[in-house]
């Protein structure tokens, strides 16, 4: 079976199908467009559907409720950034129409890509030995939104075995593809404080307390924990994003709000950030006489790990149906992942393809306004997902893996995630 083949015959469909995305993009909680085109394409495919109200469509080809299940995912938000008309080296083949949004980080490809494989795979539906789990995820970039689809899996008793997604690379070349052991996307903490203090006249700042100040402290302290308080044998980065305070140069403001965020690849590393630094913050705050209050956090949210066993399910199904000079070691992204909260209910695997080309202009950063994809990758992608679920479906080895033990809303609360 020519997987790969039968993916570069879809090309024609999933250009179109990706520049019809791009062109018409939706931020985050505003894909309702987006979930009807995908919808549209599952009724032409014959793929039997749900539609979950905020999380995004799940689809499912062959097999039962029964039978051994493969998720396959993919997300379809975009950004809320202006792109730019020109890519690396020459102008996109295709542009937003919408002023101020756009897809630059490659959810376009991914939709596209998913449909691809939804349609070949419905094709395959009586040879497949099981059931893939089709899951288009809305609002990936505001993170927490995969809980309605995590829910519903959770609320219906859905049977998930395992699950695989995978994400646009531009570290690696068109036509190659990564599947790598270990933490593959870190996770996260993020923060927005406000420091309150006692303004003034800037001629008597003995009769104010500049939350200035005790911000230059905070700054002092905060940055050191990634050095001082987490093991050298840990990846901690930290950054702040934002710093706000003051409107004229003879007045010392009442207030400043600073925000920013850790990354790292263990979850227990990133609560010891997170404690650390709640704990740094309250000291120097006393210290100043100044008050502080945590306006908006998230996490410290999970990293994506990949399981042994499911890379080597995937890398089976690579050289067995791709071909392993197409595959190269990619290693850890500081990127976090929605996703991530799916790898807790399911054993995992989670890939990168390669999308830059020189010639094109395809391979500036994701978020870049230049951001841009070479649209021939678009088959491999097709043929990555195929040849997971079928490895997937085919292997009978068992894979050692302890689900996270409460619901996804329980999850949601110990990640620090809003739960509604």
């Amino acid at each position: 079976m020519d997987i790969l083949a039968m993916a570069k015959a879809e090309q024609d469909n999933l250009t179109a199908w990706r520049r019809h995305l791009h062109a018409h993009p939706e931020p985050s909680g505003q894909e309702e467009e987006t979930v009807k085109f995908i919808c549209s394409r599952l009724d032409e495919f014959g793929i039997a559907y749900v539609v979950v109200p905020k999380g995004g469509v799940i689809g499912f080809i062959g097999g039962d409720e029964n039978s051994k299940t493969v998720m396959l995912r993919a997300d379809m938000d975009a950004l809320t950034i202006q792109e730019s008309e020109c890519n690396l080296a020459q102008k996109k083949p295709v542009l937003s129409e919408v002023p101020g949004v756009a897809h630059l980080c490659g959810h376009d490809g991914h939709t596209a890509m998913l449909l691809g494989a939804a349609k070949i795979l419905q094709q395959m539906k009586e040879e497949l030995p099981g059931r893939v789990l089709l899951f288009f995820e809305r609002s990936e970039e505001a993170g927490g939104k995969i809980l309605y689809m995590l829910r519903y899996l959770y609320e219906h008793k859905i049977r998930v075995d395992g699950a695989f997604a995978m994400h646009v690379n531009p570290r690696m070349q068109t036509g190659k593809l990564s599947l790598d052991y270990g933490p593959i996307t870190s996770g996260g903490y993020g923060f927005e404080v406000t420091v309150h203090g006692q303004g003034g006249h800037g001629s008597a700042p003995d009769k104010c307390n500049s939350p200035i100040d005790c911000f230059a402290a905070i700054y002092q302290a905060v940055t050191s924990i990634p050095v001082k308080y987490i093991s050298a044998k840990e990846v901690c980065s930290f950054n702040f994003g934002k710093v706000q305070s003051g409107s004229k140069r003879n007045i010392i403001p009442d207030s400043l709000d600073f925000a920013g965020g850790f990354r790292f690849y263990r979850h227990d590393v990133g609560w010891q950030a997170k404690n650390t630094f709640l704990r740094l913050i309250d000291g120097v705050c006393k210290t100043y006489d100044c008050t502080y209050e945590v306006t908006n956090a998230v996490g410290p949210t999970l990293p994506v790990v990949n399981v042994d066993q499911c890379v080597e399910i995937g890398r089976r199904g690579i050289a067995k149906y791709l071909g392993d000079d197409v595959r190269e070691e990619l290693g850890m992204e500081s990127f976090s992942e929605s996703f991530a909260s799916a790898t807790a209910f399911y054993p995992t695997a989670f890939g990168m393809l390669g999308i830059t080309n020189p010639a094109l202009g395809s391979g500036a950063e994701l978020h870049n306004p230049a951001f841009d994809l070479d649209e021939a990758a678009l088959p491999l992608g097709v043929a990555f997902h195929i040849s997971y679920a079928l490895s997937f479906l085919e292997n009978t080895d068992p894979i050692p893996f302890t689900p996270y033990a409460g619901s996804p809303d329980d999850l949601f609360r110990d990640i620090c995630y809003h739960v509604d």
